[in-house]
């Protein structure tokens, strides 16, 4: 039975052949038997399929059910489990490892979440237009990204590769988790992966640092921002208040 992809809700399945021999290289490269993967996206198995017989534990989201039947196929396996719901509603920790390609919505909520649940390693398929602001160090999700995770490009995905054929090309990217931050790098990351009001993520921050609450309200007052700018919230945060955040963290050390 052919399955009928809807373009509007971002279904797009790759089906050029470098391609995913250029992906089943990576992922051998990658993935070692005592990892447990996380794939978002399953579709029809064209990456489950490189996956199964490689990680110990094999995680899989596919939030569109009329896959159910194709992915029925890896249920003799029993390292595996198959979720039909929102990736991003679930636990991930105990994870180590995602491997994607993801809707071009979901790419900036996945990279935070995965830093939240201390993901070490991502291979991602991801959109033109987020692989230049994920390179970028002047938007929130590049600065976030860079701070948690060293960034490599590894290829350019063509639109062609995919069916239906997307409106933007594709990039492949990997990244991999730093060992270790610095503390001012530590008090920015937290804040900005914070929900709410800047100012609360930022004493949030700094009580995570070992600051009281007291003492996190006192030095955000002495902040040379203006105080009305942190009572934005952190979702509508401006590269131009990013930096001067930056710079007064940056005093603390």
């Amino acid at each position: 039975m052919e399955i009928k992809l809807d373009p509007s809700k971002e279904q797009h399945l790759l089906v050029g052949k470098e391609v995913l021999e250029l992906l089943g290289k990576e992922i051998n490269q990658l993935v070692k038997p005592e990892d447990k993967i996380i794939e978002i996206g399953s579709g029809t198995g064209i990456l489950t399929e490189k996956l199964i017989n490689k990680a110990k534990k094999l995680l899989c989201f596919e939030i569109d059910k009329k896959f159910e039947r194709e992915l029925s196929k890896f249920k003799e396996f029993s390292n595996i489990k198959i979720i039909y719901e929102d990736c991003l509603k679930y636990d991930w920790r105990g994870y180590n490892k995602i491997i994607a390609s993801i809707p071009y919505s979901l790419s900036g909520p996945v990279i935070e979440k995965a830093i939240w649940d201390n993901i070490k390693e991502l291979l991602l398929i991801v959109g033109e237009k987020f692989k230049s602001k994920l390179l970028s160090r002047d938007n929130k999700i590049g600065i976030i990204a860079n701070l948690f995770f060293r960034i490599k490009q590894i290829q350019k995905i063509e639109k062609e590769n995919f069916t239906p054929i997307p409106s933007v090309d594709s990039f492949l990217i990997k990244l991999e988790r730093k060992k270790k931050l610095e503390k001012t790098d530590r008090i920015f990351g937290n804040m900005l992966l914070r929900n709410g009001k800047i100012k609360n993520s930022l004493i949030y921050a700094l009580v995570s640092e070992g600051k009281t609450k007291k003492q996190a309200k006192e030095i955000i007052s002495k902040f040379n921002i203006f105080q009305i700018s942190l009572e934005k919230k952190v979702s509508r945060i401006t590269g131009k208040l990013i930096e001067r955040i930056k710079n007064e963290i940056e005093k603390l050390s």
